[in-house]
């Protein structure tokens, strides 16, 4: 008797496509670790005869020769107003020149104004050096000339006085025939400093006591040569000379 024939086994139905996917169990097996990219090997390199690297070879344009690469430009294209460092003082025309350096160097706003502000400063020391210089020379003359034993002391004030006279215009007076004269003198010694020279102000003192002398500088009643004019303004010359005789 022949075996009988094994029973098919029934085609599973599948499952209806409902288009919806269960999400990953929370406990089973863990989802497959992506792939961790493999990096670049870096190139070594290129050494020189000394050992040390060559810089980067530079890139080629279309004509084989060598990519000039121009960075990011830092200035501005308009610049705001800058601050103008004390005790100076900087014309339209001179801030718009420095505007054109500042973009010329490729300067940012805070770099042109350092460059302002360290320029200025050393323009303000160069322009008060002279007028510094000037001003303790004045005081030195001063202090000489009221520390004078001829002049200074308490003789000072008269001296000054005497001094004066050379500015007091009239028939008296061959130094100055008017105001106007008077006053250019004035002016002179003023604005050089002169007036405070010990050996000008000595002169004027001498000239000035003169003037107080009736007829001695005048033509008046007494009549003084040039050499007795002398003699008055400069005794210790006429001894001199006398001791040389």
């Amino acid at each position: 008797m022949p075996d009988p024939e094994p029973t098919p086994s029934p085609t599973p139905t599948p499952a209806p496509d409902t288009g919806i996917n269960p999400p990953a169990p929370l406990i089973g097996d863990p989802p497959a670790p992506e792939p961790i990219p493999t990096p670049e090997p870096t190139p070594e390199p290129k050494l020189g005869p000394d050992g040390k690297p060559l810089p980067p070879e530079p890139k080629l344009g279309p004509d084989g020769k060598p990519i000039e690469e121009k960075p990011e430009p830092r200035a501005l294209e308009e610049y705001t107003e800058f601050t103008i460092p004390e005790g100076t003082t900087l014309d339209e025309q001179t801030a718009t020149e420095f505007k054109g350096l500042a973009k010329e160097l490729d300067l940012t706003q805070e770099q042109a104004q350092k460059l302002l502000d360290f320029g200025g400063g050393k323009l303000r020391a160069q322009i008060e050096a002279p007028y510094k210089l000037w001003a303790e020379t004045q005081a030195k003359w001063q202090a000489e000339v009221k520390a004078d034993p001829d002049i200074g002391g308490t003789k000072f004030e008269q001296s000054i006085k005497d001094a004066a006279q050379i500015f007091v215009p009239g028939e008296s007076n061959p130094f100055v025939k008017d105001e106007a004269e008077a006053k250019s003198l004035r002016d002179a010694l003023n604005m050089t400093g002169a007036g405070n020279n010990p050996a000008i102000v000595k002169l004027f003192v001498k000239m000035g006591t003169l003037l107080k002398e009736p007829g001695s500088l005048s033509g008046g009643p007494v009549k003084d040569t040039q050499d007795t004019l002398l003699a008055k303004m400069y005794p210790t010359m006429n001894e001199t000379q006398t001791e040389g005789r």
